[in-house]
């Protein structure tokens, strides 16, 4: 397809900005994919060079970088709680194709949000502020997996642990933090799964594995019509249906 004027101008533009110099934020070294074996987006970098110098300010490079090279420190919950919450983050949204070390950091992230105050502007009427229900949280997780299986979450193998998780989730788990009613247990699974999917999805390597091309910011999209794609945009190497991907990711658990 024949690019159109001010498509050409685009272009041209970012090739001549490329010549003049690295910009101020040293690149972000993403892994191709984001690392994810199972993506179909797996040459994909979102922070690759020319994508990383020409398309974003020095403002945004600033943002995506500290996401991933300042990873917050736990300051709202204790080391123990700490744990506990990776614990159950690895469960709630497992990273099987990825090797250990190369997971997208999730608690830290709950944990900044819990110790800075941030939140979405609302409260539902039936749950305790999210600093308090956090902590009854971590406790009726606790709770339940020593009741049911007589030893902490921690210590449970993968399927034990999905059964406790999935009994919150199904609201009729068993402890005395759920049946005494202090913490409504399907509604503190809802508040934990938005925060584990807020904090994976801001994280560029997860941008590389679904093949978001990050903020666009400044320069926006350039080629609208339908099929189109700009050069900074992923392609798709292994065509798979949103519905193929869930069906694989519940064959994994």
């Amino acid at each position: 397809m024949d690019m159109i004027p001010h498509e050409k101008r685009m272009d041209d533009e970012r090739r001549e900005r490329l010549k003049k110099g690295p910009a101020e934020v040293e690149r972000l070294e993403v892994p191709p994919g984001g690392g994810a074996a199972q993506t179909p987006y797996p040459d994909y970098d979102v922070a690759r060079e020319d994508k990383w110098q020409l398309d974003w300010d020095g403002k945004t490079r600033e943002v995506v970088s500290k996401r991933v090279r300042e990873v917050p420190p736990f300051r709202f919950f204790s080391a123990e709680e700490a744990a506990l919450l990776e614990a159950i983050c690895a469960r709630a949204l497992p990273q099987p194709d990825r090797v250990a070390s190369g997971s997208v950091p999730i608690a830290p992230y709950i944990d900044e949000r819990l110790y800075t105050g941030g939140g979405d502007g609302y409260h539902r009427p039936e749950m305790p502020p999210d600093r308090l229900a956090y902590k009854y949280g971590l406790v009726g997780v606790e709770q339940s997996a020593r009741t049911v299986h007589g030893a902490p979450f921690g210590a449970l193998d993968a399927a034990q642990q999905d059964a406790v998780l999935q009994a919150i989730a199904d609201g009729s788990p068993p402890g005395r933090v759920w049946e005494s009613g202090a913490l409504p247990p399907k509604q503190f699974f809802q508040l934990l799964m938005k925060d584990v999917v807020a904090a994976y999805y801001a994280h560029p390597e997860a941008w590389s594995e679904i093949g978001f091309n990050g903020p666009a910011s400044p320069r926006g999209h350039v080629r609208l019509a339908l099929g189109s794609r700009d050069p900074w945009e992923a392609e798709e190497k292994r065509p798979r249906s949103s519905a193929e991907l869930v069906r694989q990711a519940k064959a994994r658990r």
